[in-house]
């Protein structure tokens, strides 16, 4: 079986050396017709998130089926953390235009409603496939190059059963990733250091030393972009009381959608922006969030705790999700999305619906075990 196969979601009267979209030097392509392909997934690769792709996978498609013409030809799962649906828009008026390029812009414009209509339904659907008459997708029957595992069109009814019972009859190289069956974020298990105290006879006590789990705030791929990734203010009261006092302030300055989380004390706050440095200093500072501002200032970063705290060989202050909140706020906020910390939200149990915009720097977020006092 070859890996990394593509097809292209179009097809074209000549394919071969496509100009781009821009050439003005070239002669445009013709458009002859367009699949509508929605890309579904859920990192990282494990079969508990790939379970909720399955599920969102189900509810996309009965939206499909409820609200559109489209016909679904097929749906497959990727190989990796997720599946693509696969439909044919029986509309042809959009080719019916002579010129070929307000055609492919009519087809562009065309794809890009459904798939505001999409997002706007509440489907977690990757915002730049569907609209993209250049887009390539992996071919079913293929391997993908990362995992080992076959790209598979899914038969009658396959996609209606848990992920369980069937992914066992996926194809895959002898040599194929092992799926786990949840999301390996854990810590490392290890003891931490031991202080000797001097006295009439030597004992062993807890330095107060822990071990967690910390990410950097610094958007990877980026000169000076940063998410918001902090702790709250103990001061600013209990959960639900922080929650709410900084809500009113990210709304203030058009920051969103907001990730919280809590360890039973505190709060945590992500919001997966690329947000310039400087910009982000001068108004965490005004909020009194005065831990990643100092962070910022000195080291222009933040390594932030996102786990629970490992003392000895038992864990404290686990981290729960709370809820994310703010998405007015996110259709007013300028900034881009911060690639690996949408990742991270998912990871967390947090999948934000970051819909259309720019989306900064490297997929994957820079995470550390980091041992603390």
């Amino acid at each position: 079986m070859p890996t990394d196969v593509y097809v292209s979601t179009s097809s074209w009267l000549d394919p071969v050396n496509l100009p781009r979209l821009k050439d003005s030097k070239r002669p445009s392509p013709i458009l002859i017709d367009h699949m509508v392909v929605f890309d579904i997934d859920m990192r990282p690769f494990c079969r508990s998130r790939l379970e909720l792709a399955r599920k969102e996978t189900l509810r996309l498609s009965e939206w499909i089926a409820e609200n559109t013409d489209l016909r679904i030809r097929h749906v497959s799962f990727s190989g990796s953390k997720g599946f693509h649906i696969v439909a044919i828009d029986p509309d042809r008026s959009p080719f019916e235009e002579p010129d070929p390029v307000k055609r492919e812009q009519v087809v562009r414009e065309n794809r890009k409603s459904l798939l505001g209509r999409v997002i706007e339904a509440g489907h977690d659907v990757d915002p730049v496939v569907t609209a993209d008459t250049r887009r390539i997708i992996r071919l079913p029957g293929t391997l993908h190059g990362s995992t080992g595992w076959a790209c598979s069109v899914l038969g009658e009814g396959v996609l209606e059963r848990p992920v369980r019972e069937w992914i066992s009859e996926i194809p895959k190289h002898e040599t194929a990733s092992s799926m786990p069956r949840i999301p390996p974020i854990k810590a490392p298990r290890f003891k931490p250091r031991k202080e000797t105290v001097v006295g009439t006879s030597p004992v062993m006590e807890d330095s107060h030393e822990f071990v967690s789990l910390e990410v950097s705030s610094h958007v990877p791929g980026t000169k000076d972009r940063s998410a918001l990734v902090a702790w709250l203010p103990a001061r600013w009261g209990d959960v639900s009381e922080s929650i709410e006092r900084a809500q009113r302030e990210f709304d203030s300055i058009d920051l969103g959608p907001v990730a919280y989380m809590h360890d039973g004390e505190r709060v945590l706050a992500i919001i997966p922006r690329a947000i310039p440095r400087d910009f982000l200093m001068s108004r965490i500072g005004r909020m009194g969030i005065r831990g990643l501002e100092n962070d910022l200032r000195r080291f222009e970063h933040s390594w932030v705790r996102i786990s629970g705290r490992m003392v000895g060989s038992d864990w404290e202050s686990e981290m729960e999700p709370i809820t994310v909140l703010g998405y007015d706020s996110s259709e007013r906020c300028m900034h881009p999305w911060s690639a690996p910390h949408l990742d991270l939200c998912k990871r967390l149990d947090l999948p934000i619906r970051h819909g259309a915009g720019d989306i900064s720097g490297n997929p994957k977020a820079s995470i550390r075990v980091a041992v603390r006092r």
